[in-house]
């Protein structure tokens, strides 16, 4: 997973509930402890993209919503102009996929009524990753188990019965 950030960096976000609790070195933090966690990540400052180009990337980033059925067209503008804030007024945060060309997830966006902010979607993907890392350390075998366990096997030696038969007889039990 890649992320990528938009924003422009003379201008502060404006206030509306799709960047409630957005700050920009808060923001920067959490990036950077992702990718700690092996995420990399880029931010893209939306006055040095062309409009064109940052059209083209409010595009590509509609095709992931279409597919995970929610709605961005009024987070980044209105009804009639679908997209003029995109990065400037409202940040945008692109998620990739390896191999994919195009953001298979886009910041903020709104599923029913409920609005997905950048800072709660890289909260809940730190989370994710600490959490899923402190599984990996608990899953480690034990050292002393296996051991016992290999010394407990060479006193036993082999029982001559194949794994099959075992299961078979233990089934009739």
């Amino acid at each position: 997973m890649t992320l990528k950030l938009i924003h422009h960096s003379r201008t502060q976000p404006l206030v509306s509930p799709e960047n409630e609790g957005l700050d920009l070195q808060e923001t920067q933090t959490l990036l950077q402890r992702l990718e700690e966690r092996g995420v990399p990540w880029e931010i893209v400052g939306a006055m040095m993209v062309p409009d064109d180009e940052l059209m083209n990337l409010y595009l590509e980033a509609t095709l992931a919503t279409a597919r995970r059925k929610y709605r961005v067209r009024q987070v980044f503008g209105s009804k009639r102009h679908a997209g003029f804030l995109f990065g400037r007024g409202v940040p945008a945060l692109l998620v990739y996929e390896p191999g994919k060309p195009y953001p298979v997830d886009v910041y903020p966006h709104r599923r029913g009524t409920r609005t997905v902010t950048i800072r709660a979607f890289l909260k809940d993907l730190l989370d994710s990753l600490e959490k899923s890392s402190a599984a990996l350390a608990r899953r480690k075998p034990d050292d002393a188990l296996v051991e016992r366990m290999n010394r407990l096997r060479e006193k036993i030696g082999p029982i001559g019965v194949r794994v099959a038969g075992l299961v078979r007889e233990g089934r009739r039990r």
